[in-house]
């Protein structure tokens, strides 16, 4: 009997630690914004993206 509290009361305090941290994973966890921000947020400053596809710029 004396086992199985501690077994329980044990498994209770690791739930808690899990919950708490994925609760602080999340608040910190930033989701992307869908819409009209999704094809600025595609190529922010992309450096290969040209105007031309057949165009290719070598820099050295």
């Amino acid at each position: 009997m004396k086992k199985s509290r501690i077994f329980l009361l044990i498994a209770i305090l690791f739930m808690l630690i899990v919950f708490y941290v994925v609760y602080d994973m999340s608040t910190k966890t930033k989701f992307r914004k869908f819409g009209s921000d999704t094809e600025e947020n595609k190529s922010v400053k992309d450096s290969v993206k040209q105007k031309d596809p057949m165009e290719v710029e070598i820099r050295r």
